[in-house]
């Protein structure tokens, strides 16, 4: 039988849109969850890279019964198509999770239905921990299988399940969202060196207000569905940014308090739509120049706001001798480091 993917049928992680009965997973690590008895299970997916770049396509991963690394992961190589998930004997119950690998920057993906050989599928239970990651490429994962100065990245590489963010919500039995974007910063996405403006024209801010804005543009969606905080109510968020804008802000003063500024205002924003929330704001695996900036404004806007729920957290800057990833960015090795460090930091703060 085939089935839409809906929440009487699935559990559904992540800011997912749901368009014309078809599930778009677009943010890194998004999935969904089932549990059914039966002997094969078929899923029918949409996606918009199949015509583009091999190295920017669409990833999927199929997880077994909470299994520690997929039984598939594979590329969407065609913009329709249906894969065979799972096949079975049909006598047990088994949880199947589907999961979205690649980033919501690169190739889109919606599922049109789940075709089940069997029972009735039922979603799993949701986890009473939540946490959100608002960040850039480090939390997606970017590059961390590949290897710096021999491969350039590719979405074949990424592994946002096994980068801090994910590590983190794992290590504590926590569900999560993560709102990431390669680039991607508070005042501006990265730059080149020799480039003196900012490029402002797709920044965290705007991105964290909507469900999926990017999806929205490229399906010409003029009515872009704004994020109900409600849906996800985190008890932790973690705010990983800055690293892209310190291309830009390069330690001039008159950029970093602009960037002092906006994040000030961000927090402002995330504080307002996640009243009950512990707030964490970290930086530093792949440079620290903007920490001290960031810290002051954590300390500024719980001063300002008798907030003391709001946290500064500084990552180690990664290490030659923990490899680097594609495109000088975090290894796996060093990722596991950092979901250690920030996992420790929200059993301190939680009492978890």
């Amino acid at each position: 039988m085939n089935y839409s993917v809906d929440e009487k049928n699935f559990k559904i992680l992540g800011r997912t849109l749901m368009l014309d009965n078809v599930r778009y997973l677009n943010y890194s690590g998004s999935y969904i969850e089932f549990e059914f008895i039966g002997e094969k299970v078929e899923a029918v997916i949409w996606t918009n890279g199949a015509n583009g770049d091999d190295i920017y396509k669409a990833w999927i991963a199929v997880f077994i019964n909470d299994e520690e690394t997929p039984s598939k992961r594979f590329a969407l190589n065609h913009e329709e198509a249906k894969y065979v998930l799972y096949e079975g004997d049909g006598t047990k119950a088994t949880k199947i999770r589907i999961m979205k690998m690649s980033e919501v920057a690169f190739a889109k993906v919606g599922i049109k239905s789940i075709n089940i050989e069997g029972k009735q599928p039922e979603p799993t239970n949701y986890l009473p921990r939540k946490i959100e990651f608002i960040g850039d490429s480090i939390t997606c994962g970017y590059g961390n299988e590949g290897i710096f100065n021999v491969d350039v990245f590719n979405t074949t590489q990424e592994n946002p399940w096994e980068a801090y963010a994910i590590k983190t919500a794992r290590k504590l039995g926590a569900d999560y969202h993560l709102v990431s974007w390669s680039g991607i910063g508070i005042i501006s996405n990265w730059v080149e060196a020799s480039v003196n403006e900012p490029l402002d024209n797709w920044l965290m801010p705007m991105l964290y207000q909507y469900t999926d804005a990017h999806l929205c543009k490229e399906l010409n969606i003029t009515d872009v569905e704004v994020w109900d905080n409600t849906r996800f109510s985190p008890d932790v968020i973690v705010i990983n940014l800055g690293t892209n804008d310190m291309s830009y802000t390069r330690n001039i003063k008159e950029r970093v308090d602009k960037f002092g500024n906006e994040y000030y205002k961000f927090l402002e924003f995330v504080r307002s739509h996640n009243p009950g929330s512990s707030i964490i704001c970290t930086l530093g695996a792949m440079g620290d120049d903007l920490c001290p900036e960031i810290e002051k404004q954590v300390h500024r806007f719980s001063d300002d706001k008798n907030d003391t729920n709001v946290y500064f957290m500084k990552f180690d800057v990664q290490m030659d001798e923990d490899g680097i990833g594609a495109d000088w960015h975090p290894s796996i090795i060093t990722h596991e480091k950092m979901a250690q460090k920030l996992s420790d930091t929200i059993k301190e703060i939680k009492n978890w």
